[in-house]
């Protein structure tokens, strides 16, 4: 098989390179459906799901969306052709509907309305709206769900692991143990962190790869100076080393200023970064220990890599350690912290505090009687399993003189958001937020077209550095009580007056279609 080395500043063009397409991507039921909508000649009646997450991972009170970009090439390049056929007639689908997919439909038919990739989404906004079919959209949450739900999971872990690192730089090294190295890689990256150690990625992304000692190359010398010198004597484009194989402040750091001092003119003309990492100890006491040695002998552009199972908040708790005691050691607390790279694998590799997302997709509309109606999901034994009925849509309210988005409002796709007069909670009708007084108000609608009639449209094909930028972006426009990592407030998640009576209507008369 041919292989392809192509890094891309390109979103698009990087997924393309580095995963292929499936043959039949989707879970059997979702096909299943269909071919028995397409038996009983339903498979035509207009319909639209929706997807959203009930709860915010991690604790946290919101989700940055990823994979976006990934379903929409589906969407693009899938066929269902004869390979498809052929896989779905050896799965005993019936012949028939095997024709009409590969010789009618052939492509993905539907319509999709989505914030940017990155964007932030709250719990219960509607983020993802699928219009077509009915048999296109339940096809289409098939290649949805596995498309967004980790990569949302895996780019929200990561951007939170960037927001502790504050002014220090960060680094993905979660190939040994990550579920899925490559998608944990391309969205830790698109979430904000600098650098990854997956060789792999650079094939379709063009992002800095990176790697640095391990404890057995110095080992196999016998001598920590030894394996240092010839190190940087082969490697000074790449001078980092790993300073704790023996003891980190008796031994490793001496002989890495020794072996620094020696190979500095060679480090500079090869333009490396010069760096030690730390794999274990009291890292907040070292680190400021290892600044005050090397500041002392001149190395103030050696950079310190933390690592040792780091997460968000392990991080958060060393950088404030730091910057509340390296000003009495004489140093300065920012400048310490930002000659800092957090390098982190397993903990939010493999989301491990929590390893999956709840994120649904809800049939939301359907055809009746040549009349498209709104559909609702009731639960009255949970009721946080009842959805909002209707093909909707979601603004935020931002205060215009704080610039702070302080409510999501959900509304119906065809309602004038700003002639709204209050914001209701979904389940306590006494709960509201007045906006006819508010005079300083600013309408943000988070969905836009995002595919139709088989193309992506202007505004979802975005470079790198575009969904990095708007994840900053979003998170800035939040107040900080919301990005706290432990016990933050949550967004007002609102419905608009209409979309909340018919909620009402529907749940109180157990009613599962508006008709």
């Amino acid at each position: 098989m041919q292989r392809r080395y192509k890094p891309s500043t390109n979103l698009l063009e990087g997924i393309r390179t580095l995963f292929p397409l499936e043959v039949c991507p989707w879970d059997d039921y979702y096909m299943r459906m269909a071919q028995t909508d397409f038996l009983l000649q339903r498979h035509n009646l207009k319909a639209s799901k929706t997807y959203f997450i009930r709860k915010a991972p991690f604790g946290g009170s919101f989700a940055h969306l990823g994979g976006l970009t990934a379903f929409l090439r589906i969407l693009k390049d899938y066929e269902f052709n004869d390979e498809v056929g052929m896989a779905l007639l050896d799965q005993g689908y019936d012949p028939v509907f095997i024709g009409y997919l590969t010789d009618e439909l052939v492509k993905m038919n539907v319509t999709v309305y989505a914030p940017p990739e990155g964007s932030i989404f709250f719990p219960n906004e509607p983020c993802i709206i699928m219009e077509g079919t009915l048999l296109g959209v339940r096809i289409a949450e098939g290649m949805l769900l596995a498309n967004v739900n980790y990569p949302s999971l895996s780019m929200t872990k990561w951007a939170r692991v960037v927001q502790s690192a504050g002014q220090g730089s960060t680094m993905e090294f979660a190939r040994r143990r990550a579920q899925d190295p490559l998608q944990t890689a391309l969205y830790a990256h698109l979430a904000g962190v600098n650098i990854s150690s997956n060789a792999e990625l650079r094939c379709g992304i063009n992002v800095p790869i990176r790697g640095t000692q391990g404890h057995e190359f110095v080992q196999s010398f016998g001598d920590e100076y030894e394996a240092f010198d010839k190190w940087l004597e082969i490697n000074p484009s790449r001078p980092v080393l790993l300073v704790d194989t023996v003891d980190t402040l008796k031994s490793g750091l001496p002989n890495a200023i020794r072996a620094f001092k020696k190979h500095w003119d060679r480090i500079k003309a090869a333009k490396g970064a010069p760096g030690i990492r730390n794999d274990s100890g009291d890292l907040a006491y070292i680190t400021i220990e290892e600044r005050i040695a090397l500041d002392a002998a001149g190395l103030n552009d050696v950079v310190i890599y933390q690592t040792n199972d780091l997460d968000e908040y392990l991080i958060e708790d060393i950088r404030g350690q730091i910057f509340t005691n390296a000003a009495k050691a004489g140093l300065d607390p920012n400048e310490t912290i930002r000659k800092i790279v957090w390098a982190c694998g397993t903990q939010p590799g493999t989301c491990a505090d929590q390893p999956s997302i709840g994120g649904v997709a809800k049939l939301s509309t359907v055809e009746y009687w040549n009349e498209e109606r709104a559909v609702i999901k009731i639960a009255h034994d949970n009721p946080i399993k009842t959805s909002i009925p209707g093909s909707n849509r979601s603004t935020w309210l931002r205060h215009k003189d704080t610039g702070e988005v302080f409510c999501c409002l959900i509304h119906d796709r065809a309602e004038d958001v700003t002639k709204c007069t209050s914001a209701r909670h979904p389940d306590d009708e006494s709960s509201r937020v007045v906006l006819q007084h508010m005079t300083d108000l600013e309408y943000i609608p988070r969905q836009r077209i995002a595919f139709k009639n088989g193309d992506i449209q202007d505004g979802f094909n975005p470079s790198i550095q575009d969904v990095k930028s708007l994840v900053r972006r979003e998170e800035d426009m939040l107040h900080w009580t919301l990005k706290r990592l432990k016990s933050p407030h949550t967004m007002k998640v609102s419905l608009s007056g209409d979309v909340f009576d018919l909620r009402k209507r529907l749940v109180f008369n157990n009613q599962l279609m508006d008709r």
